[in-house]
């Protein structure tokens, strides 16, 4: 009995001091071989740095940026994981040929977040990628987003009168339940079901962990997105051209013309309401924060719009019948404007992450950094965005650091500055005017 209590007492720490030496050699070995880019220390093999990843990404990343440089690598789960933070490197990835570096596996990440069976995710892509994102390029372009503003400013209003009886209502409600409402009807018309704002922000706020793959309680969400999906799949299913809006029968006429099921067309539609309202939620709600942080500030934009609302429209009823995006880029809300550019700045955290499809190298600046077939991209802006170099004070909001002297429009302001909140890439997505 003594004897094999011994034995497994001795193998048990003969087991403990061969992990421990391989951890150690593991380690020596990590820095003795330099790498291009340079890689992340860490203590596990093959775990690598997960853990600081998945739980506490900003703060880590900002760490490894410090100490590594704007390009760094890191093993997270056996998988190599180059980020770029510079903004010559994030320029050289975001125009990279999709071919070279995919962003499929970003994709797929979503639709496993927010669609249940995964069998559908090919259809659900292909319905997303191919035929909606398309209609939605056209309809919300600046030259044609004109005639959809007024419905939803009207929308948006309304919700917010609402509100007027109601004692008590969360800062974060009472910004974000009126654009969920405005920007839904806007697109898919007045059948939309406007009583779901609860449910889709229940699974909204499950995201980050869905995505990172953390240990959560998903029962509450799972059954957020199970009720979603149901009232999505009532309303296709009501859809015809005499009950629906113009853009709305444009979307259900879509799934008719491609014979698209309903079980592949709601679990789309549930993932362009996510990618119409996870950022546009989060910076309408810093925006409103830092203003009321900054009383002059807070001031100083509300007088400029008092003014243009008083001098270019005449009065409040006629800015909400008027407003486009033509009449909203005019000198009029050139410091709405800055504050809404860099509420964005300080609020671009991911803009993607690409899967190496081939060996490439990707610049930044003088330096070349080979990426090999496999390895995963994370494009990281926040060491851009607040280059003391380009943004003096960056980690400070600054209501009127994009006022320009001369107004040219409400991007040109961001022309000469590392800037990628708005999307990256060849097709940069804009919803700045959606948030004005």
């Amino acid at each position: 009995m003594t004897s094999s209590v011994l034995s497994t007492a001795q193998m048990s720490a003969m087991v403990t001091v061969v992990g421990l030496a391989f951890m150690i050699i593991f380690r020596i070995m990590s820095r003795k071989v330099p790498t291009s880019p340079p890689q992340v220390e860490s203590l596990f093999p093959w775990v690598g740095s997960a853990v600081s990843l998945i739980f506490r990404p900003n703060s880590f990343l900002a760490l490894c940026q410090a100490r590594y440089g704007p390009v760094f690598k890191v093993l997270a789960g056996g998988r190599n994981v180059i980020v770029v933070s510079s903004s010559d490197a994030l320029s050289s990835v975001a125009f990279a040929d999709h071919r070279t570096l995919s962003s499929h596996v970003q994709h797929y990440a979503h639709f496993r977040a927010i669609c249940s069976d995964s069998s559908l995710y090919p259809k659900t892509y292909d319905t997303v990628a191919h035929k909606i994102f398309p209609i939605l390029d056209r309809r919300l372009a600046k030259r044609t987003l004109g005639d959809l503003t007024p419905p939803f400013a009207q929308l948006v209003f309304d919700k917010l009168m609402m509100f007027s009886d109601r004692p008590h209502v969360s800062l974060t409600r009472s910004l974000t339940e009126p654009l969920y409402i405005g920007a839904n009807g806007m697109l898919f018309g007045s059948r939309f079901p406007q009583d779901t704002y609860e449910d889709f922000f229940t699974l909204l706020d499950s995201l980050p962990k869905r995505l990172s793959m953390r240990p959560f309680w998903s029962l509450p969400s799972s059954r957020a997105r199970d009720r979603l999906l149901q009232r999505i799949s009532d309303y296709l299913e009501g859809a015809s051209p005499v009950n629906d809006d113009k853009l709305a029968d444009t979307f259900t006429a879509l799934f008719r013309e491609h014979d698209i099921p309903i079980e592949v067309a709601a679990p789309s539609i549930l993932l362009v309401m996510s990618s119409l309202h996870q950022n546009t939620v989060n910076v309408i709600f810093w925006l409103f924060a830092w203003l009321l942080a900054d009383p002059s500030a807070f001031s100083a934009v509300r007088s400029e719009i008092d003014k243009a609302v008083r001098e270019d429209f005449g009065n409040f009823q006629s800015f909400l019948a008027e407003a486009s995006p033509e009449k909203l880029d005019t000198p009029s809300f050139a410091l709405l404007n800055s504050a809404v550019l860099e509420t964005m700045r300080l609020t671009s955290v991911q803009t993607g992450v690409r899967l190496a499809e081939c060996d490439l190298e990707i610049q930044d600046g003088k330096k070349t950094f080979p990426i090999r077939k496999g390895e995963y991209v994370v494009l990281d802006p926040r060491g851009a965005h607040q280059d003391k170099s380009s943004y003096p004070d960056g980690d400070r909001f600054i209501v009127g650091r994009f006022v320009q002297r001369e107004y040219q429009g409400d991007l040109a302001a961001t022309v000469g500055y590392p800037y990628f909140a708005l999307g990256s890439g060849k097709h940069i997505v804009s919803f700045r005017n959606r948030i004005d």
